[in-house]
């Protein structure tokens, strides 16, 4: 049977938690990382995803998103909605 460690972490006002260092290390978690995370039998389980030959996500710069939207021809209060978004990692 495999050694389990745990540790006590505590959320935050949003329900953020943070992946303890030492779990994120043996685990290879950075910020490029995506994680699976599912409720099974009332427990959380989280799972990095693991994607052979992928590129880290690409983040985007204002002048990309506005560019974009340029192309888009979408009307300024959808793109302003859009930028809103995008600002807070919603989308």
């Amino acid at each position: 049977m495999a050694r389990r460690v745990s540790k006590v972490v505590r959320p935050l006002a949003k329900g953020q938690i943070t992946i303890p260092a030492e779990f994120r290390q043996k685990l290879g978690i950075d910020a490029n990382t995506l994680l699976d995370i599912s409720l099974v039998e009332g427990k959380l389980e989280i799972i990095p995803i693991r994607i052979r030959g992928a590129e880290p996500l690409r983040e985007y710069t204002d002048d990309d998103i506005q560019q974009f939207l340029e192309a888009d021809k979408i009307d300024a209060q959808t793109a302003g909605k859009v930028k809103e978004l995008l600002s807070q990692g919603r989308i």
